[in-house]
């Protein structure tokens, strides 16, 4: 049995035409499988899961009901050709996804979609998206690899029962309920949404995962301290180069534990993360943004959060709170990380690239989420219409950790670190002797050699 916690009622409650969606786009290297034998291997293997079987629970239940629904071809396995147009047709296709309905409440609340291109032939996409109460983005992590992979491999990091202690809880207790009372005013630059459906817009761009492990290795800092750094200094360079304030974030962490593998619910905790907008490089934002997330590592933020999500009604948070927490006005932007540790093989094709995406309807924050594979770190920015400008924030991004200038040693692109002195210049050869010039001749004017 699987209980139905906080964060699950809150996105149980959100409305049917504007459902809180996560989901994944999986890029593959080697030739696509057939639609048939991808439907019959993820159906097969969607029997399995739990979390792939489940209906929305009854109105007030406290458990996830056992009895699942039917699984329909049809309805849950798509296949999609992108004729002509390259890359961008494919993204475009891929946007228009991360805002299509999900299945009727008939059926389990999930899809799988083969997204193959006439012009590349020898690569493909898969999108999962599932509806976020039966499931976060660990656990849909797990779920695609149990129905994707030729065979079984690691997934993200599972966690155990961890027991905080009363100090932990209170401070847990604080983090949550504090940012609800207030505004950020300083995120306002990120733009703010009117009521209505707007289709979410996204972006995304790659820098090699060995580029941040060295620079987290030379920091002494992790890999998400680095990409959270960069993300202050793409802030900074995107709209604010003055700023005077740091940016307030809700990092979203995974609290999903060895058990919950693949059973239903949103199993994530989440803790404010003020990027210093106001550091010019790397080293200074690296600083602190570790110095925050130690903070949260000691007191066992992400467990603390957890057993307080997990207390019974009333005891703990309302699905009104909660929603509220997730609403631009508490926090302005969205951050997340997960890494597929093994570039795992799927009909022969080996996996590439990944992103991450989160659409949670109205008024929504801005997204943006770094999605690790052994070769590449993707950062994707998921974003409404009115904030169609923050898609930009992932090319940022990837400038802040690959441009000429090198963040290591201090510089960014609005910074840059002293330039070594230039090698010194060979003197310029003499000339040779002049011959004697007939009366009618002229001598050219003689020029020094280009600097």
């Amino acid at each position: 049995m699987h209980a139905i916690g906080a964060m699950d009622r809150a996105f149980l409650s959100m409305p049917d035409d504007q459902p809180p969606v996560v989901g994944f786009f999986l890029d593959f290297l080697g030739p696509p499988p057939s639609y048939d034998d991808l439907a019959a291997r993820v159906l097969r293997e969607a029997r399995r899961l739990p979390a792939l079987r489940h209906l929305f629970p009854p109105r007030g239940a406290r458990i996830w009901p056992a009895q699942g629904g039917d699984l329909d071809q049809a309805v849950h396995v798509h296949h999609r050709e992108v004729p002509t147009g390259g890359p961008q047709a494919l993204a475009d296709v891929c946007e228009s996804l991360i805002g299509h309905p999900l299945p009727g409440r008939r059926h389990p609340q999930w899809d799988c979609w083969l997204l193959t291109r006439r012009d590349a032939p020898d690569r493909f996409r898969v999108c999962f998206r599932v509806h976020h109460a039966f499931l976060d983005g660990v656990g849909a992590a797990h779920a695609l690899i149990a129905l994707l992979a030729d065979a079984p491999v690691e997934g993200p990091r599972l966690h155990g029962t961890e027991r905080p202690g009363p100090g932990a809880l209170l401070r847990a207790a604080w983090g949550v309920a504090s940012p609800a009372v207030r505004t950020d005013r300083a995120g306002q630059h990120l733009g703010s949404a009117p009521p209505g459906r707007a289709a979410p817009l996204w972006s995304h761009h790659d820098v090699p995962t060995a580029r941040l492990r060295d620079l987290a290795t030379s920091h002494g800092v992790t890999v998400n301290d680095v990409s959270l750094a960069a993300l202050a200094l793409a802030l900074r360079s995107w709209k604010a180069p003055t700023a005077t304030s740091d940016q307030r974030t809700l990092m979203i962490m995974s609290t999903r534990r060895t058990h919950e593998q693949y059973g239903p619910g949103n199993r994530v905790a989440g803790s404010l993360v003020a990027l210093p907008r106001t550091a010019t490089t790397l080293g200074a934002a690296l600083e602190a943004v570790h110095r925050q997330t130690e903070v949260l590592r000691r007191t066992q933020r992400r467990h603390a959060v957890r057993a307080l999500l997990d207390l019974p009604r009333p005891l703990g948070p309302s699905a009104g709170l909660l929603r509220g927490v997730l609403g631009p006005r508490v926090y302005p932007l969205l951050t997340s990380s997960v890494t597929f540790p093994v570039a795992f093989v799927s009909f022969g094709a080996r996996l590439d690239t990944a992103s991450m995406v989160l659409s949670i309807g109205d008024r929504t924050p801005v997204y943006l989420s770094f999605t690790r594979t052994p070769d590449t770190v993707r950062c994707t920015v998921v974003a409404d219409a009115p904030r169609a400008h923050t898609v930009d924030l992932a090319r940022h991004w990837a400038r802040a950790l690959t441009d000429q200038d090198d963040p290591a040693r201090g510089g960014t692109a609005q910074n840059p670190p002293p330039k070594s002195p230039p090698p010194p210049k060979s003197p310029p050869p003499k000339p040779p002797p002049k011959s004697p010039k007939s009366p009618e001749s002229k001598s050219a004017p003689e020029t020094s050699p280009p600097s």
